[in-house]
C-alpha cells in the first residue's frame, strides 16, 4: 500500500505557478534544511512561498480511502479451537508531512508487524463460543490498540472499522458434521414415527382379521410388516379378552366340519406365524380331523341305507 506516489526536483519559474493539490492528492514541498511544508485540499504554493522556502523536491501523497484487509485464523481460549477473522480497517492520510517525515510511503511493513500480534493478543481472552463478543472487542477497541497509534504517528486515521469472526474452518466442519447428525436423527426419529403410525394401523387390520378366525389374511399382513407383528404379539399377551377372541376362532377352525385337513393346516400356519409360541399341536388337529372325517363318511352312509 503506497501513499508516497511521486518524488520530483522542484522547479521554479516564473510563467508557470506550482501545481494545485486536490482532495485526493497533496504536495509536501521539502528544502536543504528537512522543513516540510504541505499543500491539500485544492490549495496551491505561490511562486514567493516556494521562493523564499528554498524547496528542493515535492512529494505527491495520496489522499484516498484504503482498506487494509486482514483474513487469518487465530487461536481462542478454547484449547485446539480457532477463530477466523475477517478484518477490514479502513484508512486515510491526515498529515501528509509526517508520511514523507517519517518515509512511511509504505505501511505494509507497519501493518504486518503489529496487526496480527495485536489480533492474536486479543482473541486469547475470548472461548470459542464467544465470537460475536470477540468481535465487539474489536470494533470497541481497536482505536486503542498499538497500531492506531503507530498510524497516527505516521499521519494517517483509521475512519472505519469493520469486522466480521467466525470459527475456523475446522470447527465449522465439526459443527456441520454434528449438525448433519442432528438433521440424520430428526429424520430417523420422524421416520420412526411414520414406521410406528403404518404398524399399529395394520396391526389392527391384523387383530380385526384374527378377530374374525381369518387366519390367513392375518398370516400375510404379518408378514408384510414385522413391527405389526410385534404389536399383534404384544396385544395377544397383555389383553386377555383379545386372547380368549382368538382361542376361540382356534377351536371353531378345529371344529369345524366343513373345513378339510389341507384347508385347516395352511390357516394354522399363518397363526403360527404370528405367535410361534402358540401351543399348536398339529398331530391333534390331523386326528381331530380324521374322526371328523370318518363321522361324515358314516354318517353319509347311513342316509344312502335309508
Amino acid at each position: 500500500m503506497q501513499f508516497i506516489e511521486d518524488i520530483n526536483e522542484v522547479k521554479f519559474s516564473f510563467l508557470e505557478k506550482p501545481p494545485a493539490s486536490s482532495m485526493t492528492y497533496a504536495f509536501v514541498y521539502v528544502n536543504n534544511h528537512n522543513e516540510y511544508y504541505a499543500v491539500k485540499n485544492g490549495e496551491r504554493l505561490s511562486r514567493s512561498e516556494l521562493r523564499i522556502g528554498k524547496y528542493k523536491k515535492v512529494y505527491t501523497v495520496n489522499m484516498q480511502q484504503h482498506t487494509i484487509i486482514f483474513k487469518e485464523e487465530v487461536p481462542s481460549a478454547t484449547r485446539g479451537r480457532s477463530f477466523f477473522v475477517n478484518l477490514f480497517i479502513d484508512i486515510a492520510v491526515e498529515h501528509p508531512e509526517r508520511i514523507v517525515q517519517q518515509n512511511a510511503g509504505e505501511i505494509g511493513g507497519i501493518i504486518n508487524n503489529y496487526l496480527p500480534f495485536w489480533v492474536e493478543s486479543e482473541a486469547r481472552f475470548y472461548p470459542i463460543e464467544e465470537d460475536l463478543g470477540f468481535a465487539q472487542h474489536i470494533e470497541d477497541f481497536f482505536q486503542t490498540s498499538q497500531l492506531v497509534k503507530v498510524l497516527r504517528e505516521t499521519g494517517i486515521v483509521v475512519r472505519n472499522v469493520r469486522v466480521l469472526i467466525r470459527q475456523g474452518f475446522r470447527d465449522q466442519r465439526h459443527n456441520e458434521a454434528i449438525a448433519d447428525l442432528d438433521r440424520n436423527a430428526e429424520l430417523s426419529a420422524y421416520q420412526e414415527a411414520l414406521d410406528l403410525e403404518e404398524a399399529r394401523r395394520i396391526s389392527a387390520a391384523i387383530k380385526e382379521a384374527l378377530q374374525a378366525g381369518d387366519f390367513i389374511t392375518a398370516g400375510k399382513l404379518g408378514e408384510k410388516n414385522e413391527m405389526a407383528k410385534v404389536l399383534v404379539k404384544s396385544e395377544f399377551n397383555q389383553n386377555q379378552t383379545f386372547k380368549i377372541e382368538v382361542n376361540k376362532q382356534l377351536l371353531n377352525l378345529i371344529n369345524d366340519h366343513s373345513i378339510d385337513q389341507f384347508e385347516a393346516e395352511q390357516r394354522l400356519a399363518k397363526l403360527k406365524n404370528l405367535f410361534p409360541h402358540l401351543p399348536i399341536n398339529p398331530e391333534n388337529i390331523h386326528r381331530k380331523k380324521q374322526i371328523s372325517g370318518q363321522k361324515r363318511e358314516l354318517l353319509s352312509y347311513f342316509n344312502k341305507g335309508e
